[in-house]
This record gives C-alpha cells, structure tokens and sequence, in this order.
C-alpha cells in the first residue's frame, strides 16, 4: 500500500488497487483491510453453487466498506498462482450461467472464458466472439478478458468492440 500511495501521491488521476486472483475470503479480507479499492474472488475451480456462495460471500463484505469486486466464470487453460488448468478441461463460460451468477452475487465485473489462457500459448488462440456478444447482451457489466498474452492486436480491437472492458496480460 506504502508503494502505490508513494507513487500516485502527486497525482490527480484516480488510481485502484487491485487484488488479481485472491483465492479464499481470507486473503481477500487481509488486502481489503490493507486498503486494497478492488479485489478479485478466483473460485472458478470450484463447482457453479460453490463459486457463488462465497463470491457472494467475498460481494456482501467488500461492498460494506466500499470495495468492488470482480469474479471468474469458467476455466481458463494455462497457469496461474500454482494453479494449472490442461487447455482440454478449459471450460468456456456459459452464457446462461453468467448472468445467474451475476443476479445471485451482485459482483461488479465478472472475468470470463472464451477461448483464452494464462500463459504462453501453443498455438493460435481462437476467440469465441459469438459467446462473448451473447453474454454481454445478457449482463450489463464490465466485462473482464484475462489470459490476453498473445492474443493478436485484432482479436483484442474485436473483444473491445463486443464489449470486453478490462484485458488482463502476463506475460
């Protein structure tokens, strides 16, 4: 926190910090309490009613003292935090399911699978455009791409232009 007050103390420009990937309710609590503005629940790996219940969970606390909140739905193949996801049993996000979750968790921004990964990719990454139009039609929310190492300039320009709202890159 000292870090990020030293280097935006002169400035005017609203700055958040952001928590990426917090993975139980814990750790979240120890950065919001910290002084962290924004924090992200990573329960993804969990099955759908896990996933919410302590998303909603993390939702409840964090807006009591202000704080937003971003989760994830579906898988991303790739690695994060130690934790490996095989890019077969990366599961795209279900559109039906996003915005049950959202209406069952009131999160700010949801993080969603569409074909990316963590990481380096193997091959050429094949976004699907058609799911990503479909869920932001059907939430009306920032909408997050993680995983967007190597992903081209255009398919970055046509996830925007569909409504992606925050990239996140790695590597």
């Amino acid at each position: 926190i000292k870090m990020v007050e030293a280097a935006t103390d002169k400035t005017s420009i609203p700055v958040a910090l952001h928590l990426d990937h917090g993975s139980s309710f814990e750790s979240i609590m120890k950065c919001i309490r910290a002084g962290f503005s924004s924090v992200m629940i990573d329960a993804s790996k969990n099955e759908f009613e896990e996933n919410i219940a302590l998303t909603k969970k993390v939702v409840e606390a964090a807006h009591s003292v202000g704080v937003s909140v971003e989760a994830e739905l579906g898988t991303i193949g790739g690695t994060e935090d130690d934790h490996t996801v095989d890019e077969a049993d990366a599961m795209y996000t279900d559109p039906d399911q996003a915005l049950e979750f959202v209406e069952r968790t009131g999160v700010d921004a949801l993080a969603i699978a569409i074909g990316t990964a963590h990481g380096v990719y193997k091959g050429e990454p094949e976004l699907d455009f058609e799911r990503l139009k479909k869920i932001k039609k059907l939430i009306d929310m920032p909408v997050v791409l993680h995983g967007a190492s190597g992903i081209s300039a255009e398919d970055l320009n046509t996830a925007v232009a569909y409504g992606v709202n925050k990239v996140n890159v790695n590597t």
